[in-house]
């Protein structure tokens, strides 16, 4: 049995253009938060993949967020490839991957490499938090080594 641990860091990064009533520094403040995702045990034995789902947040206050949109993206991790993620137990990987869509076709990236980051618009009528999915994956059979696996993928929301 293997337990694994993927771990979020957040950082935001502003486009002046996205709203212009916020050039007081301070005038605009977002947050995000994100559960880890915790894929359990693998079994390298089982046919199926190993799925998970965790959530994404995103809490902006701003003078008018109305009209405004944001790019969620995901870093490839430690692997710095957005096809070939992969958590680590010391020297050991085991290949995963996150997506934007439940049916896991889509890899939630940075838009270079093959993966997609994702557009979600701030909340017209109210401040309430924007929530996304995150899909992840290890594919089946993989052969893993005994231990705790983690990997460390950075959120970068640009607006």
């Amino acid at each position: 049995m293997i337990a694994r641990l993927l771990v979020f860091i957040a950082t935001l990064t502003w486009a002046g253009a996205a709203w212009a009533s916020c050039s007081t520094p301070g005038a605009c403040t977002c947050s995000v938060s994100v559960t880890s995702i915790a894929f359990g045990h693998y079994d390298t034995q089982s046919p199926s993949p190993n799925d998970t789902v965790g959530t994404l947040s995103v809490s902006c206050s701003s003078p008018d967020p109305t009209d405004s949109t944001m790019s969620i993206a995901l870093s490839p991790g430690s692997s710095g490839n957005v096809n070939a993620r992969a958590m680590e137990a010391g020297a050991h990987p085991l290949y995963y991957n996150l997506y934007t869509n439940a049916a896991r076709t889509i890899i939630w990236g940075d838009d270079t490499g093959g993966g997609q980051s994702v557009a979600a618009g701030f909340p017209a009528t109210s401040r309430a938090a924007v929530k996304l999915s995150i899909y992840g994956r290890i594919p089946a059979q993989q052969n893993a080594w005994v231990g705790v696996y983690h990997d460390a993928v950075t959120v970068t929301v640009s607006y």
